[in-house]
């Protein structure tokens, strides 16, 4: 080799290590930032039914104050279901991926949802939120599993993710772990195939701008996956993503890189990991390495002959096998409700109970609130629920002690998930510790403490009310469902859209405490909430609710 020609192969090696080493620094500066930024994420206020310390936007990213994800429910107009599945979808990706899934699953007994990832699906026609945020991503999870835990009392409640997906759900369960039952995670390694030649890319293309997007999606897809319709189907959805930028896909890797540390976090969820044997894009042995760290005994491997995608992107799939993992992942599901499905009945009954008292409690009328909370705990002492808004009524009326031995009970009981957190956070600031408490109730735009009245918005008729939003693609068949039952039900039925954008569709969602969107809340024509669905569905499973508040 002549020395013209060595120094060429220098520069090149120069170059790459280069390359190599930028690559390495802005992800270490991106995972220091995001360290830094969980502090004060921590105290921000959470929504009523929620618990202090929810995570918000990354840097530079505007948060839906709302905390209302775009999402899409598969439910069973005929099953009574025995468990609740809420999915993640992966890198590029959006809820509509897992439509099939959701349906074979619902046919099992499963009712399905699944929210948009912030950055892609619907997120990237709201303007502030077409860029990817996984602390905000974290954030839409936590609601929803409180959304369809508060809309399903006592029914257990399960979380799966793939691939990026998998990783944010691996997070979820290492910081939400009172809000699931158990976790299924596919593919969530950040441990890829060519992945060098994937850093020169990202570094190369960060030289030329950090926001700057390019196609990333197209190589993406030709390594997950050899099917052509597949491929297709991937590239030409204007729901799924292909083009991201340097600054984003550097906050990917930084956050897949953490998944090491989440799973150290899992000590007793049931776990099911998930991994195709012929995946090439994500690294087996990433998985394996990542399913050694839970620290939970509840854990499964489970090893399938597939491609990178297993659950997502089915209807591209015609093999009996993909049908067969479907039915595992079920039975295994199953296999973890027995003790939760036990207390549904219970827990339903907790549920109408609470009504009225809480009513009392959003009006301020806390000596009523008080005797008839201590009614309910003489005949269900065991009932935790009870406990909790037992003690916030003596937090208010300013008896602390009694207070706090009402929030011990109720986390001592464990059996009221969606409170749990926030008992425990009125008493780190009973015993003097600095915590962010959530409000009793909702507040409108003004701070002051306006419950809705229910008859004044049902007026003696059945009320349906739908909440939307211009750009979330998963509300636009309600126009066509509320006109079908427009046809079908007539006079005896009133529908009402609210744009949870506007105002008053804002206050009027954050004091129904609406989560993810759309959200169907059911009336009767006294005005009482008789059912709450999540996430766009059937028409059949529309209509069947709406019998529950006509008139017999």
């Amino acid at each position: 080799m002549d020395s013209e020609n060595t120094v060429l192969v220098l520069r090149f090696v120069f170059c790459k290590l280069l390359v190599a080493a930028l690559v390495s620094t802005l992800i270490c500066v991106e995972s220091v930032s995001a360290h830094s930024n969980k502090g004060t994420h921590n105290h921000a206020n959470s929504k009523q039914g929620g618990s202090p310390g929810q995570n918000g936007a990354q840097s530079g990213t505007q948060t839906n104050q709302l905390d209302t994800p775009p999402c899409l429910s598969w439910i069973s107009p005929v099953l009574k279901p025995r468990a609740l599945l809420l999915c993640v979808h992966g890198l590029g990706l959006y809820s509509g991926s897992y439509a099939n899934f959701g349906k074979r699953l619902a046919r099992l007994g499963i009712n399905v949802y699944a929210i948009d990832v912030r950055g892609f699906g619907s997120w990237m026609r709201n303007g502030g939120h077409d860029q990817v945020d996984f602390n905000g991503c974290l954030n839409d999870v936590k609601t929803t599993l409180l959304s369809i835990r508060s809309a399903n009392p006592g029914m257990p409640v399960f979380l799966l993710g793939e691939s990026m997906g998998g990783a944010i759900a691996l997070r979820a369960a290492s910081m939400y772990p009172d809000l699931i039952d158990g976790l299924i995670s596919a593919v969530p390694s950040g441990d890829r195939f060519k992945q060098k030649k994937t850093d020169l890319k990202v570094a190369l293309q960060f030289l030329k701008g950090a926001d700057k997007q390019f196609d990333v999606g197209s190589a993406i897809v030709d390594q997950a996956t050899a099917n052509p319709k597949l491929r297709d189907d991937w590239a030409s959805n204007p729901l799924d993503r292909m083009n991201l930028s340097p600054k984003e896909l550097i906050q990917f890797q930084s956050f897949m890189n953490d998944n090491h540390d989440s799973a150290k976090k899992i000590i007793t969820t049931p776990v099911l990991m998930v991994q195709g044997n012929n995946d090439k894009l994500v690294k087996p042995e990433g998985t394996w390495d990542l399913f050694n760290e839970i620290a939970s005994e509840q854990k499964s491997f489970l090893a399938v002959p597939s491609e990178h995608l297993i659950f997502e992107e089915q209807q591209d799939k015609e093999r009996i096998f993909d049908r067969r993992i479907d039915q595992m992942t079920a039975a295994w599901i199953m296999c973890h409700t027995a003790d939760t499905v036990r207390t549904a009945a219970v827990a339903q009954a907790h549920n109408n109970s609470l009504s009225e008292p809480i009513n009392l409690i959003a009006s301020g009328n806390y000596a009523d609130a008080k005797t008839e909370l201590q009614q309910i705990l003489e005949r269900e002492p065991l009932n935790a629920e009870a406990h909790y808004w037992l003690g916030i009524t003596l937090y208010k009326s300013r008896n602390v002690s009694a207070a706090q031995k009402e929030f011990e009970t109720c986390v001592s009981l464990g059996n009221d998930p969606v409170h749990l957190k926030d008992a425990s956070n009125y008493l780190l600031a009973i015993k003097g510790k600095d915590v962010d408490l959530p409000p009793v109730i909702p507040t409108d735009s003004t701070g002051t403490a306006t419950p809705i009245s229910h008859p004044e918005i049902s007026q003696g008729v059945p009320t349906v009310l739908a909440f939307y939003a211009p750009w979330v693609a998963q509300c636009r068949e309600i126009v066509p469902m509320f006109m079908q039952a427009q046809q079908r039900y007539g006079p005896r039925l009133r529908l009402i859209q609210v744009d949870i954008d506007t105002p008053d569709g804002k206050s009027l969602a954050s004091q129904l405490n609406i989560g993810p969107i759309p959200t169907f809340v059911f009336l009767t024509g006294s005005g009482d909430i008789a059912k709450t669905r999540i996430g766009m569905s059937s028409f059949i499973d529309f209509a069947k609710n709406i019998t529950t508040i006509l008139p017999r």
